[in-house]
């Protein structure tokens, strides 16, 4: 458009949004100045401000919503004082929801109306008078295809959008005295964030393909033009108009000419629907774990094998202050071997600011440029950023902690001396080493800014749901890119308290599937991997390295002890992610297992994989975790690139320390394989190579994925379900605050009329066994979230409890949660107070004094920790503890945003409920820690109160058959 607007004045409503910034942007470089409105999106749209204010344009933004005709007034009033006049009016905002036809109601229609309708006219009136003194003014009304087709859960917004477009032939009658134009704009499905919202989009799209003659969707640049030739003075004989851009699509060709004849399907695959959609796929991958600093140093390690287990490093920790070799030394582990990342190689992108980051931030900062290096991005791109993390896997979070604890009871020079000899990664510099804080450093600059950030936390299948999570951001259309994996450190609690539970290999090396197997040992680790649409993927020509065909994920539900392994719960992961992709077990070449080297645990998963993997195809079984140990958070990314590997080499490396299978396997009975020489791997005929990866975690989260070759001309298998229409909607609430013990208080409270305590206090009140039966030991090593969260479940009204049973296997838990646990900050202070006394031999009696007094508070406030006090301190088992307690099977998932940690599990919860993953999500916001080492490491000057909420929601539908009150409906607010 060179500059033919040069001078002109022009307002975009709902100017932040995906066709609004390619407005706003055509605008700008066409010469006029741009004001930009919106009301839900106002950062986005300062940002977008400020870019293109920084190339030299002139761009403003104006915060009002177009609904309510006294802030359009306001807003036209603001144009006159700072302008005097308009050239150009698009009424682009818009709203509106997706619902069948049996579920629209009187708020979708109003909603949809008061927008597109309503707000379009009352724009063109309030500036009427300014339009009338430009020589060539022009209103440019945005439509849809809705208006003059009929796509099924489209009504309101069609119906709406129709309106519209009689409203603009309306206002070019009306307006035409004063020389001002009116015209209206619109497009076939659009390929952006909102057109991607259309339920069941994957099909949509594919038909909309199949009737299009130019065989693609329009994109917001399509839109965009259209609009911006109407404004242009090539228009100026132009009025009262619709222009469509549909690509042919209202030709109707396909519907008015024979069908073709079909080309047969490759041999040995169906031509179903699911073959025709658009898969995710990985086309990057980063990694870092003990032995190999990329995936190609990682490849040789899987093949050539080498001894990566080795004593804690002297620049870790010492030694001598945490083992005893005594299962039974309080506050001991009996294990001095672990896998430690001794030999990183970091990636040449990072500064020698980034070395010093803590480690988890290092590695997963590393991992994205690696990942990241060889994929095309534009700076339009979305991007979802999901990471597998736990506070307990922060060696630095544990000394900082330990270190303000320290010097809350002293700040002498010899106090902080001590600090600083004992507990060196627990100073002031860097990052605030807690989850939201790790990962908002290891991605700074490397996402745009703004992008969705979410910290997740199953135990050891966290990055499994990550990667999930990610997947379910793309096919929605919400985000463009996906960067998702996890990352974990070794920290002495963790060793200590997983050896209570007697888990720890006491040979010093793990023996995954092997008789001899006596434990597991866990390692450093980080890995991601980079997601994408297979349209997207090949247009940016990126190499595509896998096709992720679908995912199960379950909960245990009731059992043993909460950190028993379920035979049970992980054929449901199996069979939903079969379910998911349209495969079976003889699809499937080979399962990387879980398989951590406990015999309890890799019995459990290999008689899980017996059952669902039956038959007479051979798969291989293998587990990475007796080469380079368990990296626990990242342990199912580890496994998705080992995977990504063996595809790009075609053989399966052999199984790693492994000599004959336990007797319980049956291993001559079964189809299974644990191959001790690699296997080759070539290309099939008949169907894509396909692995599948387990992730296991404490507490019963439990994942199961499906990772394919992709191979140009052959379709690949993926699914993720049909989008569910309408919006959750809340159907019940409870709440469980220090000294408020009913709703009526909690109400009181809320509003303002009750004050309640900070804390629960030094000893949480323990309930009756009438109320939690649980062993009174369980109870006393448990963290009081835990104990908070099934309080709040007892609180919830029979109705909606009722329902919950009804559908248990369906019911999913999701609770927002930042930071350690109570009982995790306090055992990581008593597994430290022995390396405080070697390092006080020498100090002052004053000093000797404040470390005996220290301990003892310590002692008083939780005792020496026991098989129970892991499980028990483990954010993720919040989740977890309830669906144990009430035997729900749906999944368990925490996440911590820092003080988002809510919303964030609100809206991971509404993905679930989307996809019908799940019927009823129970979302809970919760904390128990208020501790003083806590309080001084995040909010020092800011209290920090305890307490739980809970809420049930599910499906409108659900909802009204199960006879419960709807509180509310859920919302996701948008700009166009």
């Amino acid at each position: 458009m060179s500059a033919e607007l040069h001078g002109r004045i022009a307002l975009v409503t709902g100017g932040a949004g995906s066709v609004g910034t390619h407005l706003v942007r055509g605008l700008a470089e066409a010469g006029a100045t741009v004001l930009i409105n919106c009301f839900h999106s106002y950062d986005a749209a300062k940002r977008l401000a400020a870019e293109l204010t920084g190339h030299g344009h002139r761009v403003e933004v104006l915060r009002a919503s177009v609904a309510k005709p006294d802030q359009v007034r306001r807003m036209m009033d603001q144009i006159e004082r700072d302008h005097g006049r308009l050239d150009i009016l698009v009424n682009n905002a818009a709203a509106g929801t997706f619902a069948a036809f049996d579920d629209l109601t009187e708020e979708h229609l109003d909603q949809a109306f008061t927008t597109n309708v309503k707000g379009a006219l009352w724009c063109a009136r309030a500036a009427r008078p300014l339009l009338a003194r430009s020589d060539a003014g022009c209103v440019v009304n945005v439509s849809s295809m809705g208006a003059s087709h009929a796509p099924a859960n489209y009504l309101q917004v069609g119906v709406s959008k129709a309106a519209l477009e009689a409203l603009t032939r309306y206002l070019a009658a009306e307006f035409a005295a004063e020389g001002t134009r009116v015209n209206a704009a619109s497009a076939g499905l659009i390929d952006n964030p909102v057109g991607r919202m259309f339920p069941g989009f994957d099909s949509v799209r594919a038909n909309t393909l199949d009737a299009t003659p130019m065989g693609r969707l329009a994109d917001p640049a399509d839109l965009a033009d259209v609009v911006l030739l109407l404004a242009s003075p090539r228009s100026r004989w132009i009025t009262g108009q619709v222009v469509l851009a549909d690509g042919g699509l209202s030709l109707l060709h396909r519907a008015m000419s024979p069908d073709p004849e079909p080309a047969p399907p490759p041999a040995g695959e169906p031509a179903t629907t699911e073959n025709r959609a658009d898969p995710v796929v990985v086309v990057g991958m980063g990694i870092a774990v003990p032995g190999a600093s990329n995936p190609d140093e990682f490849w040789t390690l899987l093949n050539e094998g080498a001894e990566l287990f080795v004593d804690v490093p002297p620049n870790r920790w010492p030694l001598h202050s945490f083992y005893d070799p005594d299962p039974k030394a309080p506050d001991k582990t009996y294990q001095s071997r672990s896998g430690f990342i001794t030999d990183f190689r970091p990636h040449p992108k990072l500064t020698a600011e980034d070395l010093e980051l803590e480690f988890t931030a290092r590695w997963l900062r590393h991992c994205a440029w690696q990942a990241l290096d060889s994929v095309r991005t534009g700076e339009d791109d979305r991007f979802s950023v999901c990471v597998g993390y736990t506070p307990d896997g922060s060696q630095h979070l544990q000394e900082s902690l330990v270190r303000r604890t320290l010097l809350s009871t002293s700040d002498s020079e010899e106090t902080l001396g001590l600090a600083e000899n004992r507990l060196p990664y627990g100073g002031d510099g860097g990052v605030t080493p807690i989850p939201h804080k790790i990962g908002e450093a290891a991605f700074h600059d490397l996402v745009p800014a703004g992008s969705q950030l979410l910290m997740v936390d199953t135990a050891c299948s966290s990055s499994l749901y990550a990667i999930d999570i990610g997947v379910r951001e793309l096919v929605s259309g919400r985000a463009d890119v996906a960067l998702c994996g996890g990352a974990f450190a070794l920290a002495p609690s963790g060793s200590v308290l997983f050896a209570k539970v007697q888990g720890l290999s006491r040979g010093g090396a793990v023996r995954a599937l092997d008789r001899s197997a006596d434990g597991v040992l866990f390692s450093d680790g980080a890995g991601l991997v980079v997601l994408k649409r297979l349209s997207r993927a090949l247009a940016d020509g990126d190499r595509v390295l896998g096709v992720l065909a679908g995912t199960g994920l379950s909960a245990d539900g009731r059992g043993k002890a909460i950190y028993a392994p379920s035979t049970g719960g992980q054929e449901l992961a199996i069979s939903r992610a079969f379910e998911k992709s349209g495969t079976a077990g003889a699809d499937i070449d080979w399962v990387i297992a879980h398989a951590t080297g406990t015999p309890a645990g890799d019995e459990a998963e290999f008689l899980a994989l017996r059952s669902a993997y039956a038959g007479t195809n051979p798969v291989q079984v293998t587990s990475n975790k007796s080469l380079i140990g368990h990296t626990g958070w990242a342990a199912g990314v580890v496994s998705v690139i080992h995977a990504l590997l063996a595809l790009e080499h075609g053989v399966i490396p052999a199984q790693h320390r492994f000599t004959e299978a336990p007797e319980r396997f049956e291993l001559a009975t079964t189809n299974l394989t644990i191959p001790a020489l690699p296997v080759p791997w070539p290309a099939r005929p008949d169907r894509p190579r396909t692995a599948a990866v387990s992730g296991f975690g404490f507490g019963g989260t439990n994942a199961h994925m499906l990772v394919q070759e992709y191979r140009p001309g052959r379709p690949s298998r993926f699914g993720y379900g049909e989008r569910q229409a309408g919006r959750p909607v809340l159907v019940g609430w409870s709440a469980h605050l220090p000294g408020a013990d009913d709703l009526a208080q909690i109400a009181d409270w809320a509003s303002g009329g009750r004050d309640v305590a900070d804390s629960f206090g030094p000893k949480y009140p323990q309930p009756p066994f009438s109320k939690l039966r649980l062993p009174a030991s369980t109870v006393r090593a448990t963290d009081r979230t835990q104990l908070m969260i099934v309080e709040c479940m007892q609180r919830l009204t029979d109705e909606v409890r009722s329902a919950c049973d009804r559908h248990k296997a369906a019911v999913g838990v999701v609770v927002g949660h930042t930071g350690p646990t109570r009982n995790a900050t306090l055992y990581g202070l008593r597994a430290y107070l022995d390396d405080l006394d070697r390092g006080a031999l020498d100090g002052s009696e004053q000093l000797k004094l404040l470390l005996k007094e220290l301990r003892e508070s310590a002692a008083e406030l939780i005792a020496a920790p026991t098989e129970d006090s892991f499980p028990g301190e483990m954010p993720n088992v919040i989740a977890a503890r309830l669906c144990n307690y009430f035997d729900y099977r749906g999944l368990n998932v925490s996440v911590d945003g820092g003080c988002a940690s809510l919303l964030d599990a609100f809206t991971t919860a509404a993905r679930y409920l989307e996809f019908g993953d799940i019927d009823i999500a129970l979302v809970a916001g919760v904390n128990g820690n208020s501790l003083a080492g806590l309080r001084a490491l995040t909010a020092p000057d800011t209290p920090i109160g305890e307490g739980a909420f809970l809420f049930a929601v599910t499906s409108r539908h659900l909802a009204e058959a199960e006879g419960l009150p709807i509180l509310a409906e859920l919302t996701e607010e948008e700009d166009r």
